[in-house]
């Protein structure tokens, strides 16, 4: 693998820090402004790493890597940096919090109108979206560990009230981005024969059934998911029309919370699940499960029963789209390329943000079943690396599709009910190719064939080439993203100034590639029967020196005990690591030998 991850997200801190740092601080000069999505992306590229990669935190002074001091130099030396860094947390904090110390979300610059000429109305501009609290989320727990960790090594009792009242914040603020998670959970329900219908039905007919039939096997996969859903709690107006099985229905999350509440009236999201807000909610919902979030005990008893809610809602939505994706067996449609979302909306996009919520789905599986097999991931990697040709990436663009409108502008996605308080908005979204590698990579490290996974890791290393030819070379920002000019023929430069959005889903990349390295290698059936055999044999004719000659007095006595820690180290990691098993038990054979033949020309020389 080319992409290596460690010294990648340290250039990345020396970029950030070069552009964020300014004689006035701390600022943020990202494209479109300052904002509560932008800003809290800004923070995350520097502290999520460190919340996920063992060896890059920087809390405790005493324990920062030298290499990890030098890149985050900036913010002041050993002891300044973890400070500096508090600082910059609560100035955040600040900004994006009432008078009350209520957290608020505003979109800013993220939320466009979709007629040109038209603006975002002043009650638009505090409009708060899945993706606010998504990013709200990854930033507070990672902030947490951080704040808290600090504090602990902290002497100074201004210092210490200062980290704690920090604390105080994050807490706050993950709790409102909790809730509204929740609230902006979905379930639309829709006729058989309505559009929704219509084309729900013929995305997944890849055998050419009678639409009958197809409807009723469909009614029932999706059976145990209706179930679960009736048992919820929802406010969406169509949950309450799930006990009728003659309709069709679909969950997920909506682009912001689909009811008001006391503490923000404005919510005005229509109740149909959004492919991309679905996929970002998932994102930040499984943080709340990680191994860090777990050890740290980063969750409060109300925090932990709305992860709970979470969970139960993550996992039914998983569970239906992945239904969908893999209907029928034989061919899966989320390989008719690309998916359906309407009558007249298709996209690549799409596909992979179905093809994400698969792998999400399977990585949970993985995890639940501690170690057992995954399911034949081979139509997954295909899906994946069609999706790198069909984006351009691995094959040459086409001139007349809308392959680079996936990297430059990228695809707008309208926001359903935002036009009750003013124009209809719409969010940009230009995260497919690093949201490919990170699919790509998370697949890598399930498979357990090991041409399929050498495969994809080749396939991810033309991505990461991709990625970094659209570094921005210009500028302050330079070594951040994005300028995809670099790569495709377009008629306008890139900015000079960083794209938060892509920078952090790099960072993201780069934290999936780093989780692949650590983890124990692919083990390869054959290489363990070949080490196992190699042992047997080296184990037995070790037991036939031992038997041969005595084992104190002889000159060959430091060998043989030296030949007997290499066949016990062998013995220990032929299960995890086979390929060092073999290369001890031969080294011992060799040994071994070279024991065998002194004795045989021994006795041929008396």
């Amino acid at each position: 693998m080319m992409i290596q991850p460690r010294r990648r997200l340290l250039d990345i801190w020396s970029s950030l820090l070069r552009c964020s740092l300014g004689d006035s601080g701390w600022v943020n000069p990202g494209r479109g402004g300052s904002n509560s999505i932008s800003d809290a992306e800004q923070l995350v590229c520097l502290l999520y790493p460190a919340f996920k990669i063992s060896g890059l935190g920087f809390s405790v002074p005493d324990a920062t890597e030298r290499d990890v001091q030098e890149a985050l130099s900036p913010l002041g030396d050993w002891a300044g940096v973890p400070r500096g860094l508090a600082g910059i947390i609560d100035g955040f904090l600040e900004t994006y919090s009432r008078d009350d110390g209520l957290p608020v979300f505003p979109p800013g610059g993220r939320l466009r109108a979709l007629d040109p000429g038209a603006e975002p109305s002043p009650e638009q501009t505090r409009l708060e979206t899945v993706e606010a609290y998504s990013m709200s989320v990854t930033l507070s727990l990672a902030a947490l560990a951080f704040v808290k960790s600090f504090a602990k090594h902290v002497r100074g009792a201004e210092l210490g009230t200062a980290l704690r009242t920090t604390e105080e914040a994050l807490d706050r603020r993950l709790t409102h981005a909790m809730r509204g998670l929740l609230e902006s959970f979905a379930v639309d329900v829709f006729p058989e024969d309505s559009a929704m219908g219509n084309t729900l039905l013929r995305t997944l007919d890849q055998s050419r059934q009678s639409r009958g039939l197809l409807a009723d096997r469909l009614r029932a996969e999706l059976q145990p998911i209706r179930a679960g859903l009736r048992g919820l709690p929802l406010g969406s107006s169509g949950a309450p029309l799930l006990g009728d099985e003659a309709l069709l229905f679909q969950c997920g999350w909506a682009w912001g919370p689909v009811r008001a509440g006391d503490d923000h009236p404005l919510r005005v999201a229509d109740p149909v699940p959004s492919l991309h807000f679905t996929v970002a909610a998932m994102d930040g919902i499984v943080d709340f499960f990680s191994r860090q979030t777990l050890l740290l005990g980063l969750l409060s008893p109300e925090q932990q029963a709305l992860a709970h809610a979470l969970r139960l809602r993550w996992e039914l939505t998983q569970s239906y789209w992945t239904t969908l994706a893999r209907f029928g067996g034989a061919r899966w449609p989320l390989e008719d390329m690309p998916w359906r979302t309407s009558e007249t909306e298709e996209s690549d996009y799409a596909t992979l943000q179905v093809a994400s919520i698969v792998v999400h789905n399977l990585m949970r599986q993985h995890g639940v079943d501690d170690g057992a097999p995954v399911d034949d991931l081979t139509p997954m990697a295909d899906v994946l690396q069609e999706l790198a040709a069909r984006g351009g990436i691995t094959r040459r663009p086409s001139a007349r599709g809308r392959t680079v409108e996936l990297h430059d502008p990228g695809e707008l996605l309208p926001l359903p009910g935002s036009e009750r308080h003013g124009p209809v908005l719409g969010l940009l979204v230009s995260d497919y190719a690093p949201m490919l590698l990170k699919r790509m990579l998370q697949v890598a490290g399930l498979t357990q064939d090991l041409r399929q996974r050498d495969r994809l890791l080749s396939l991810a290393d033309e991505l990461t080439d991709h990625l970094w030819r659209r570094r921005l070379t210009r500028g302050p920002a330079a070594g951040l993203w994005d300028a995809p000019d670099a790569v495709y023929a377009l008629p306008v430069p890139s900015p000079a100034a960083p794209s938060w959005h892509l920078t952090e889903r790099v960072v993201e990349v780069l934290v999936v590639a780093a989780t692949t390295v650590s983890s124990a290698p692919t083990r390869s059936v054959p290489l363990f029967e070949t080490a196992g055999e190699l042992l047997r044999e080296a184990e037995h004719l070790f037991a036939q020196e031992l038997m041969s000659r005595p084992v104190a007095g002889s000159p060959a006595a430091t060998v043989l005990v030296r030949i007997e820690a290499t066949l016990r180290r062998a013995r220990d990691v032929v299960d995890s690591r086979p390929g060092v098993a073999v290369a001890l038990a031969s080294e011992a054979l060799r040994e071994l030998d070279g024991l065998a033949l002194a004795r045989t020309q021994a006795s041929k020389g008396g």
